[in-house]
């Protein structure tokens, strides 16, 4: 007997969203939802959110498959969700040993004083488990998909203004372009291409990082891109663009309502002479957390998430950039 494909692929791993949830009774997790399309707040359970239908289905000759969703599930939403549950348990116990530092044994302060950085193979883990987010994500595949039509339309226009045989046409653009499915098939090969994966990975380790910890009285949210990502560099030209090796380039990775890892471009904080401690602690106050969910809400592709609902932050973040409806954060030029 043949076995149903399935069809609701979601985009950032469930096991991830769920930390942004409240667990229910039936065992689903609820979270808040706010669309970027339409304004609508919502709840719902995270297994109804955050997906498309067959994202990961590709056509093979005749035949569609769903293997590489079933790859994705063996790997990463069992293998890895037990990894990153131990790393935030970890990070969430040295912060509350932190708080009854003065009630603590000797010895046990001795030991707590010992663990003063965040382990790297805590920060190897998480900058592979983020490359892997960025790749699967609705907004590099959505991106490149955006630069395909540039590229199309420009092909035609060009066919259009010199009077070139358009008999060629569709020749020329599979030639140069390949078609739209090829390039579904490459974005969901390269998420499990291990090199492929390392090297945006490397990026993100050899920033500096700080693990915050929230100590607000809002919430951290997350959106469907599972990061935020801009920059520091104040004199950077309105023309130049912002990527993971940029100069000055910031990266936000909440991993709970309540931790968030802060990468910063190692380069330009020697340069400026900024000294800030790589694998270092930190709390994070108002002014952090409002920065942090304003810019999550800005790189959302279609959904921000809240455990609470609480989107004060996102309110009067998009009331005062006039953010519109249906704004993504990619753009072809």
């Amino acid at each position: 007997m043949t076995q149903k494909k399935s069809k609701n692929h979601h985009c950032i791993p469930q096991f991830y969203l769920n930390k942004f949830g409240t667990k229910q009774k039936n065992g689903q997790y609820q979270i808040f939802v706010y669309n970027k399309n339409n304004g609508k707040f919502f709840s719902n359970s995270v297994s109804n959110i955050a997906y498309v239908k067959n994202y990961n289905t590709i056509k093979i000759g005749s035949e569609e498959t769903d293997e590489f969703e079933i790859l994705h599930n063996k790997i990463f939403e069992k293998s890895y969700s037990k990894k990153l549950s131990k790393v935030i348990d970890d990070i969430e116990t040295f912060f509350k040993e932190r708080t009854f530092i003065n009630c603590l044994s000797n010895e046990k302060l001795e030991s707590l004083n010992k663990i003063n950085l965040f382990p790297i193979q805590y920060k190897y883990f998480l900058s592979i488990l983020l490359a892997y987010f960025i790749k699967r994500s609705k907004k590099t595949r959505y991106f490149e998909e955006a630069a395909y039509d540039k590229a199309y339309d420009m092909m035609n226009n060009i066919y259009d203004s010199m009077k070139l045989d358009r008999n060629k046409f569709d020749k020329n653009v599979y030639e140069e372009l390949g078609t739209k499915e090829e390039l579904k098939i490459g974005n969901i090969v390269s998420c499990f291409k291990e090199e492929e994966i390392k090297q945006l990975a490397k990026y993100l380790f050899y920033h500096t990082w700080n693990i915050g910890y929230n100590r607000s009285k809002h919430l951290l949210y997350t959106c469907d891109s599972a990061h935020a990502l801009t920059t520091t560099w104040k004199e950077k030209p309105e023309w130049h663009g912002v990527g993971y090796a940029s100069p000055g380039s910031m990266i936000m990775f909440p991993l709970t309502p309540r931790i968030c890892i802060l990468m910063y471009d190692t380069v330009l904080l020697k340069k400026e002479k900024k000294y800030v401690v790589d694998c270092n602690y930190v709390y994070l106050d108002d002014d952090l957390v409002k920065f942090i969910n304003e810019e999550i809400t800005f790189d959302a592709v279609d959904e921000v998430y809240s455990i609470d609902g609480d989107w004060y932050h996102l309110k009067n973040f998009c009331k005062r950039y006039k953010l519109p409806l249906r704004h993504k954060p990619y753009s072809v030029n």
